[in-house]
C-alpha cells in the first residue's frame, strides 16, 4: 500500500534528520564547553532547521498512518488483525516523536533581564 511506504519512508527521513542534527548540536556543544558559567547554550540554525523538517515528516507519517487506518478500517482482510495494533502503534510513536520535537524547535527561553548565573547569591 502507498500509505505504508510513505509512512516508512517519512519516518525513516526524519530519524535521520534527528541523527544529523544530533550531530551538529553535539559539534557545536564542544565549543561551547570553555564557557562553564553559560545556563543555556545557543543552538545552530541547521540543528533548528533539521528539527522542523523532522516535525514536518513526521506529520507527513502521522498523516499517512492515519489514511492507512482508516483504509484498513473500511476494507477488513485477513492481514488487518496484524496491521491495525501495528499501524496503532506508529501511529502514536510518530505523533509524540513529533510533538517532541516541534517543542524542542519552537522552545522559547524564559527572557530574564539580568540574570548571571555565575553571579553569587545575595542571600
Amino acid at each position: 500500500m502507498l500509505a505504508a511506504r510513505i509512512a516508512v519512508i517519512t519516518f525513516g527521513t526524519a530519524l535521520l534528520c534527528f541523527v544529523l542534527a544530533e550531530g551538529l548540536f553535539d559539534n557545536h556543544e564542544d565549543r561551547i564547553a570553555g564557557s562553564h558559567c553559560r545556563s543555556h547554550a545557543p543552538v545552530p540554525v541547521m540543528v533548528s532547521v533539521l528539527n522542523g523538517l523532522a516535525t514536518g515528516l513526521l506529520l507527513a507519517a502521522a498523516v499517512s498512518l492515519l489514511c492507512l487506518l482508516v483504509l484498513l478500517f473500511r476494507y477488513p482482510s485477513e492481514r488487518g488483525a496484524v496491521a491495525v495494533p501495528l499501524t496503532t502503534v506508529g501511529l502514536v510513536a510518530s505523533v509524540l516523536f513529533m510533538l517532541g520535537a516541534g517543542y524542542e524547535t519552537v522552545r522559547f527561553e524564559p527572557a530574564s533581564t539580568g540574570h548571571n548565573p555565575c553571579a553569587f547569591s545575595n542571600r
